[in-house]
């Protein structure tokens, strides 16, 4: 059963889970390759070919106390398996809100300081085949200047409608015992600074099983639970043979959707990439000139997602052109979306590929969150964006550089609406009418709690004063817009009409 794993438009490679977040391998251009001799790898889902799917998201922007972004993936019909991640998601929400806060700025700036505490809950789809969906949660969170990462795999039976944990890939709790027993003495052959008395048939413990290309059962462990997080990710492989006959009959099922959709090699060719453009990629056709009218930028962070479709019809009702900053997980699940956005006027550009808190990152890590989704984006719409903006605004001097080298601008805000805090439309619709003045960029959010019942007030009551609602690189059309500088305003027009 030798496979080797799908890499661009079917799946993606874990190729390291680090103490700052995950990086994976982009496809080969060099044709078919074989699977890594890893065997802790596991193969992972391109999103994008779920039916579907859908992506819920929450995020807290203020950056006013804690950081947190979150986001999960459910598939058609399965109310269980959402309320089994929300559930998941709540609580470590909760545990964070627990925490000790660092107040920090509410707005873009080039200054640094220090960063308040973050959390950030990603995920990726483990198999979505036989009647079985998988989803790897991954919750990071920075606290006290160390970032520690837990993981949980759980497991929807389409069949039952029902959840299952990892552990209950086991027939019962001996099996789950014998499991402890082969992971412990593998444990000890990764040497010093790893704690194999740590292990013990705990339900709990074995929280994140998964199974390899090669049928290989694949315990993964939280940072700190059986060795300090600096170490990275630590994971065992159990052979088939002896992993096979400790699994219960869903557990079995769950080998097999794995193995059922790993081809047997890599496509010759990489998924399809979009070309960059030298400069800033807006929608074609100005709808205004800024440098004579009443200009203003909407914008919207955190998509694509569940109220997408809905944001483009009250946009569209009123005309209006505005900018989506897409983070790249989602984007990559819902290309679909990025191109209805792109074919309506309205640009898109990059949010990261994470929503992590850029400046706690080197500049590798920064630029392989701005380049994936860069090409997630182009991949979507044809278009490579020549702008983006820092999850929270947080823009130090690493992130300038990491911009700066990948041809991108950094937009901000001046206006910020607080709607990803705030449930209270009539609040939201306040704060963006009266901060917006000629030029103006309004931070709004596609997962905010009062988004789509404040924005046609917004837009009513922007219109009846005479503005017109254009992309972000239409505020600085004559000027143009550098990489690696901050935007957060327009000029101030020349004249205006009226």
């Amino acid at each position: 059963m030798s496979r080797s794993l799908l890499a661009g438009a079917t799946a993606l490679t874990l190729a390291l889970v680090s103490g700052c977040g995950m990086s994976l391998s982009l496809p080969s251009r060099d044709g078919p390759t074989t699977l890594p001799a890893q065997p802790t790898t596991i193969n992972f889902v391109d999103p994008s070919t779920v039916p579907g799917l859908t992506i819920r998201t929450i995020s807290d922007d203020s950056a006013r106390t804690k950081r947190a972004f979150a986001s999960y993936p459910v598939p058609p019909d399965a109310p269980a398996l959402a309320a089994r991640l929300q559930k998941l998601t709540d609580e470590a929400l909760r545990r964070y809100d627990r925490r000790p806060t660092t107040p920090s700025p509410g707005h873009v700036t080039a200054s640094p300081g220090a960063a308040p505490s973050e959390l950030n809950i990603g995920w990726q789809i483990t198999a979505a085949s036989d009647g079985v969906f998988g989803v790897r949660l991954r919750t990071g969170a920075l606290t006290g200047g160390a970032w520690r990462n837990s993981l949980d795999t759980v497991w929807y039976d389409q069949t039952t409608r029902r959840v299952h944990n990892s552990s209950d890939l086991l027939k019962d709790q001996k099996a789950l015992g014998t499991l402890a027993a082969l992971v412990k003495n593998r444990l000890w052959k990764l040497g010093a600074g790893v704690r194999p008395d740590a292990i013990g048939p705990d339900g709990a413990m074995f929280d994140s099983i998964n199974f390899n290309p090669h049928g290989d059962l694949v315990a993964e462990f939280d940072d700190d639970q059986v060795a300090s997080g600096r170490m990275g990710r630590i994971a065992v492989a159990i052979p088939m043979n002896e992993a096979k006959p400790l699994l219960s009959g869903f557990g079995a099922r769950v080998m097999h959707a794995v193995d059922s959709a790993t081809p047997d090699t890599l496509p010759d060719t990489p998924p399809p990439q979009a070309t960059p453009t030298p400069g800033l990629q807006s929608p074609e056709g100005a709808s205004a000139d800024c440098s004579i009218t009443r200009c203003v930028a909407l914008t919207f962070d955190d998509g694509p997602g569940g109220a997408t479709e809905r944001l483009m019809a009250i946009l569209a009702e009123y005309r209006a052109r505005a900018t989506f900053f897409t983070v790249g997980q989602n984007a990559e699940a819902r290309p679909d979306l990025l191109r209805r956005l792109s074919a309506a006027g309205h640009l898109v550009a990059g949010h990261s590929w994470s929503h992590r808190d850029l400046d706690s990152l080197n500049i590798r890590q920064i630029s392989d969150e701005l380049g994936r989704t860069q090409i997630a984006i182009g991949a979507a719409t044809g278009r490579t964006p020549g702008l983006m903006r820092a999850p929270y605004g947080h823009v130090t001097d690493k992130v300038i550089i990491a911009a700066r080298a990948l041809g991108l601008s950094i937009v901000g805000w001046n206006v910020d609406t607080a709607d990803a805090r705030d449930d209270d439309p009539a609040a939201v619709t306040r704060r963006a009418v009266d901060g917006v003045r000629p030029g103006a960029v309004v931070l709004m959010h596609e997962c905010g709690r009062a988004t789509l019942r404040a924005l046609p007030r917004i837009l009513s009551a922007l219109a009846a004063r005479g503005y017109a609602f254009v992309t972000v690189p239409e505020l600085y059309a004559s000027s143009g817009m550098l990489p690696g500088h901050i935007y957060t305003e327009g000029a101030k027009p020349a004249r205006l009409d009226g």
